[in-house]
């Protein structure tokens, strides 16, 4: 069957991610080809002393970050007439049988297994030539690799868990498309009403369906195979993994040969939303905002599903429980999730060419959180309705929270109080028109993230996801030792705790501190731009900043302003927790970005994101912003369109032997479609076929319609044209345009104001309280520098004096003993961002960290060569 035709059935693959998929243990794949013995029975004497020129390289992760007892290892011998002549040994132990030669050049690969735990050595022994060896590091399945002591209590919710660390086999299972609904479905498409079925249903290998009764895929190297989905469930770092695949059931599949319709390329999709939690959880489907498991059937179609396009083409999707940022907000554990993942992919099924990620909202954030802190997991971003990370954020939204309780803007949780609710509104020191001047954007989303999202920092939940009924949880009044289940406890092996001469009662009681806090908004003057744009007047502003207070450790409102925990706030930065972006350069980024009201997720994010890839990289050549109506997304045909882009910018990456480094390979391949845009419209002109705006799924690939596939295509160019035409209606460019440069520079003043209203109508730019404090884009100011007050930074004249007070400075002195905040000075606190940091083992902490040893990894099977992946340490720009 053609490939436009088959790949028709890639909107109904959203039945298969609304349900499990699980099914019994069975797993064809695990038939395992016997290699033939490489060594002859008449090996040679080897000298034991002599350092051999053979090479063993570990592909499927760092030697010592391997995990599960085994690894996949190449071999390569000093000459190609040894392969009859050397011995591979671990630990003594010959393995040799577990290779198999992957060319007539002495070059073998094999999953070695059987080792123990803690340090293994490898053995290469080649008679006349010597010995080489290398050490493997072997961590439990269960974990930690490099998280240091776990989260606990951790609760084992999974029924087929063996022990304390939910450790389980996993469970396949596999459905198939009918050949039959297929082309039921292809002969009565109407975009009207796609009427789409259950479509896939399962497939027992032990009692298959007749070849025929199977619809036939072709992927995108042209592989034609039967539409069989294969899906494993299993238990790493005691939590959940989900990976699937395009299988031929009847067929074997290992490391060293896989299936002919795995391209070798892997998509990694995130969940939303944030949180904890303390059990095992549900690996996410679905790449828009996590939401995609609970949508009506369609609706995935119609929302756009870059997961089943990915699939149909030939990629493996990968999710964790642990990089589902709403199950938890802990970037580390997160990263060291998708390591031991990516591990185990590389050990059944073979080395990756290149990893996607994909994800919105909080999916957004784990993949630009790893990314900056754990450079390699990924090559390629996909981020939506995107924030940069959870801990500038955090500041964003406490400000949100302070301000909310100041106005009277807090939403009651019970009915019968919501007319004291509005009554509150109408008495607020701060008209409700006024509110945005505070706030910097319209008050929906600060209104809406302090319901939705703030609740999660505060450590005395009513309930904890995943904890067992029997666990006391903390009450600062009733259970000071009960268990904080907040974000920042959560982070406890990366900020570190309190030290003693900050505890409050509770800590001394307890003879331990909290988690430290690396929030602050001492020195903030809230609304300082909306006085001196006259928004608000003099006094507004002194009784806003004289009674917002701040947050206490327990995330309670105070009459003090919050003070940050100085170890915590530098770990913060240390490890990524901030994301300052400074180690992203080599991945290239697609923003997919719809207009605020976003239900809390601000339009700027993305220029936040960008104006910090700018202050460390001094470009954003690997960035790039896609703006669109569809709220949060841009639009639904976004994330299928971002994936053939990201795909086809990786492809060149990976094909580039001129560029010279990674850093180069990124910006020199970046397709024409790889550019900024202002609406969809250039869709229509995709070389893979029309991307017909707000249709999601619906309509790609195109149906074959009689008459219309007759029609020539429209030159790609046109698609250029559009996107700069379309994006003088985001952000007019004189200079795009080739006027003159004196002429732009006349026309400045009025461009100016034009661009203004055009980022704040169109882009919806909005700020942030900080911003309206008077911090840059970049919001990286978590605690700021102070200086004295300056008369010159407030309003004067004789108006402002007669309503004001002639001693409003001293006023604001009052306010303000220890000074302002200097936002022309860097953050205190702030560090370079270290990478691929380990908080020690299970039973010692090592507080924010420490860098990895350096390992040489030249033959790394996490990505092709081109990409440079070698999981050791850098430290920032």
């Amino acid at each position: 069957m053609k490939t436009r035709l088959s790949a028709l059935s890639l909107a109904l693959l959203f039945t298969l991610y609304g349900c499990d998929g699980i099914g019994g243990d069975s797993d064809s794949s695990s038939r395992s080809q016997t290699p033939p013995d490489p060594v002859s029975d008449g090996a040679g004497e080897v000298e034991a002393d002599l350092e051999g020129d053979g090479e063993i390289h570990v592909l499927s992760n760092r030697p010592d970050l391997i995990s599960g007892g085994d690894a996949l290892i190449e071999v390569r011998l000093p000459e190609a007439s040894d392969a009859g002549n050397f011995r591979l040994r671990l630990n003594q132990e010959d393995v040799t049988d577990s290779l198999t030669a992957m060319d007539d050049a002495g070059i073998f690969r094999g999953l070695v297994s059987g080792m123990d735990l803690g340090e293994n050595t490898l053995r290469l022994e080649v008679p006349g030539n010597g010995v080489t060896t290398t050490t493997i590091t072997n961590h439990p399945t269960g974990g930690p690799i490099f998280s240091g002591p776990q989260i606990q209590p951790w609760n084992c919710t999974n029924p087929q868990a063996v022990d304390d660390q939910c450790n389980q086999p996993p469970e396949i299972s596999f459905k198939y498309l009918p050949d039959s609904t297929f082309q039921q479905f292809l002969g009565n498409f109407d975009p009207q009403d796609p009427g789409f079925p259950d479509a896939f249903v399962e497939y027992d290998p032990e009692n298959p369906p007749a070849d025929d009764d199977i619809a036939k895929i072709t992927t995108e190297e042209g592989v034609t195979v039967p539409y069989i989905v294969r899906t494993e469930v299993g238990v790493l770092n005691r939590d959940r993994y989900q990976i699937r695949t395009l299988f031929q059931p009847d067929q074997p599949w290992t490391a060293v040969a896989p299936q002919e319709q795995w391209n070798g390329k892997l998509l990694i999709h995130h969940g939303g939303n944030v949180g904890v939690s303390y059990g095992p959880g549900r690996p996410p489907n679905g790449d828009i905002s996590g939401a995609s498991d609970t949508v009506v059937i369609g609706g995935r179609a119609l929302l756009g599903d870059s997961i089943s396009i990915a699939l149909a083409r030939g990629f493996m999707t990968l999710s964790t429980a642990q990089s589902n940022l709403g199950h938890n907000a802990n970037l580390v554990t997160a990263a060291e999730s998708l390591v031991m993942a990516k591990e185990h992919i590389i050990e059944q099924f073979g080395p990756l060419r290149y990893t996607i990620g994909t994800g919105c909202s909080g999916g957004a954030i784990a993949q630009q959180h790893v990314a900056n802190a754990y450079p390699g997991i990924y090559q390629g971003l996909i981020v939506q309705c995107s924030y940069p990370d959870v801990w500038t954020t955090a500041t964003q939204f406490a400000d949100y929270h302070l301000l909310n309780i100041y106005f009277g803007a807090t939403v009651p949780e019970e009915p019968e109080d919501f007319l004291g609710f509005l009554l509150g509104i109408l008495s607020s020191p701060v008209t409700a028109p006024q509110w945005a001047a505070f706030y910097g954007h319209l008050p929906l989303n600060p209104v809406v993230s302090d319901l939705a999202f703030f609740p999660s920092a505060f450590p005395n939940q009513d309930s904890c996801s995943g904890l067992a009924d029997d666990v006391p949880l903390y009450d600062a009044e009733t259970q000071p030792d009960g268990l904080r289940c907040g974000l920042i406890d959560y982070m406890a092996n990366q900020f570190g705790f309190r030290p003693p001469e900050v505890w409050t009662e509770n800590e001394q009681m307890l003879g331990r501190g909290f988690v430290g806090l690396p929030l602050d908004n001492e020195g903030v003057q809230y609304g300082l731009g909306a006085l001196r744009d006259g928004t608000i007047t003099g006094r507004q502003f002194l009784a806003a900043n004289r009674d917002i207070g701040g947050l206490s450790i327990d995330v309670e409102q105070q009459p003090e302003r919050t003070r940050a925990d100085m170890q915590a706030l530098e770990n913060a930065y240390r490890t990524g927790a901030i994301n300052t972006a400074e180690n992203m350069e080599n991945v290239p980024i697609i923003d997919l970005r719809g207009p605020d009201p976003g239900i809390a997720h601000d339009a700027y994010h993305s220029w936040q994101v960008r104006a910090r890839l700018e202050a460390t990289q001094g470009h954003a050549d690997n960035h790039v912003i896609w703006f669109g109506p569809f709220p949060l997304a841009g639009d639904t045909v976004f994330t299928t369109e971002a994936l053939l882009v990201m795909d086809d910018w990786l492809s060149r990456i990976e094909a580039d032997e001129e560029s010279g480094d990674i850093t180069r390979r990124v910006v020199n391949n970046r397709p024409a479609e790889a550019r900024d845009r202002c609406l969809s419209l250039s869709g229509l002109l995709n070389a893979e076929g029309p991307m017909v705006p707000l249709t999601g799924n619906l309509l790609f690939p195109l149906p074959e319609i009689p008459g219309l596939s007759e029609l020539p295509p429209l030159p790609a160019e046109l698609g250029q044209i559009l996107d700069f035409g379309t994006s003088q209606v985001c952000g007019l460019d004189l200079g795009a345009l080739g006027l003159p440069g004196l002429v732009t520079d006349l026309l400045t003043p009025v461009t100016d104001i034009v661009v203004g209203l055009q980022e704040l109508v169109v882009q919806t730019r909005f700020g942030t309280p900080r911003t309206v404090a008077g911090d840059s884009i970049e919001t990286l100011n978590n605690k700021c520098q102070l200086k004295p007050v300056d008369p010159d930074d407030y309003p004067s004249g004789l108006l402002f004096t007669l309503v004001n007070g002639r001693n409003f400075i001293e006023r604001v002195e009052e306010i303000f003993p220890d000074g302002v905040c200097d936002y022309s000075k860097p953050p205190m606190g702030e560090v370079p961002t270290l990478t691929w940091l380990m908080y020690g083992d299970g039973d010692n902490l090592v507080a924010g960290g420490d860098p990895l040893p350096e390992r040489e990894t030249p033959r790394l099977g996490w990505a092709s060569p081109a990409f440079e992946v070698d999981l050791n340490p850098r430290s920032g720009l």
